[in-house]
């Protein structure tokens, strides 16, 4: 949900400064990014459901394993599934902070407070994401031959990459305060 909310300042502030704009480059760019922060709105809500039904479908399989015909591999299998979609959600809002970034030297001053909070929202997204995924890899032991490596080092990689840009955004917003 932060992300969302993220993803609808992004856009309201690329609509204020489609009016603002002098330029044709700089409106056709601002109306790419507002079409985009839209789209992954749509993506991370979507995602809202999705986390949902995979953490019943994590829930299920811990109380199948104890059943006959409830297999460890299984279990497995539906921790695998459910970190998908906390990283999906990561990503999204890793893609939010390279908006949030671009918009930055496009928007203006009068922004910057919505850039910011916008991109403090799209961090804590990628960071609610990247814990939920560890939390259900957590659960599945290494060497477990269900591919479970390549997704801890995609969550690893996504967190390092978004850091690195809430960092230059913290910077280049720090540079217009008063």
């Amino acid at each position: 949900m932060a992300g969302a909310l993220a993803a609808s300042m992004l856009a309201s502030v690329c609509l204020q400064a489609i009016d603002d704009s002098k330029s044709e480059k700089a409106e056709d760019e601002l109306r790419s990014i507002h079409d985009k922060a839209l789209s992954l709105r749509r993506d991370l809500l979507a995602l809202v459901e999705h986390g949902a039904q995979a953490a019943s479908a994590v829930a299920l399989s811990l109380r199948a394993g104890g059943l006959p015909g409830g297999s460890e591999e299984d279990r497995l299998k539906a921790l695998l599934y459910a970190s998908e979609v906390p990283l999906r959600t990561a990503e999204s809002c890793h893609a939010l902070l390279n908006l949030a970034l671009r918009v930055l030297s496009r928007a203006g001053v009068k922004a910057i407070a919505e850039i910011g909070t916008g991109a403090a929202l799209a961090f804590a997204g990628v960071v609610g994401g990247i814990v939920t995924a560890r939390t259900y890899l957590a659960g599945i032991p290494t060497g477990s031959g269900i591919g479970v490596e390549p997704t801890r080092k995609r969550s690893e990689r996504i967190f390092r990459d978004a850091e690195a840009l809430r960092t230059q955004i913290i910077d280049r917003v720090r540079q217009h305060l008063p």
